[in-house]
């Protein structure tokens, strides 16, 4: 790789990173909006009414770890030239990605059967808890996009290498590319696994 090329890649890297960051920082300026919003309207008092969170939830919460764990992972044997590790990796996290998904699906439906509704009439705290957790539900949505996107990447740079030929091709572009998104994709999934722990420990305790 020439030096203006190995330049180029790394300003690369650095602007969609300070990008990554900067789209970080807003959506945690997002959410602390909400839950701020959560504890004004609860010292409202009024028609509030606390209610059990679903047992789900807490699996939803140990999925969201694992997948972090196989997605660190898959950054790791990307940065080798691993890309078989890499590829596995990814798919684990999709798949745990989704299942973290469906258990929030399953969550809101026993939260409806219980009389938990999107309406904040009977009770207001129903409608914040399913506003909080269905917006973070849909960056997650969006970042498994990009999962599956970066998972079929690297399904076909494996298809195209064997055993001999991987390590070489780190250095091409398409290596770098995948590299590059599995470094910003670990970045914004860790930091969506630490929001969800977040938010279930604060809706835990504020719907005691």
């Amino acid at each position: 790789m020439s030096t203006e090329a190995l330049k180029y890649k790394v300003n690369s890297q650095g602007a969609h990173r300070f990008t990554m960051y900067l789209f970080i920082v807003t959506t945690s300026m997002t959410f602390a909006g909400f839950t701020s919003a959560f504890i004004v309207q609860k010292g409202k008092g009024g028609a509030w009414t606390s209610f059990p969170i679903p047992f789900v939830f807490l699996i939803s919460t140990l999925l969201i770890i694992a997948s972090s764990i196989f997605l660190h992972f898959a950054h790791k044997a990307n940065q080798v030239g691993n890309l078989r590790k890499t590829t596995f990796g990814l798919l684990i996290t999709v798949i745990l990605g989704c299942l973290f998904c469906v258990s929030q699906i399953i969550g809101w439906t026993q939260l409806n059967d219980a009389g938990v509704y999107l309406s904040f009439n009977p009770n207001p705290a129903g409608p914040y808890f399913l506003v909080i957790t269905f917006m973070h539900a849909i960056h997650v949505i969006a970042a498994i996009v990009f999962l599956i996107i970066a998972f079929f990447h690297a399904s076909y740079l494996l298809k195209k290498s064997d055993s001999s030929t991987i390590l070489n091709e780190i250095e091409s572009n398409q290596s770098g590319m995948l590299r590059v998104r599995t470094d910003l994709l670990s970045l914004f999934w860790h930091y969506m696994g630490i929001l969800w722990i977040y938010l279930y420990i604060f809706l835990t305790f504020n719907l005691k």
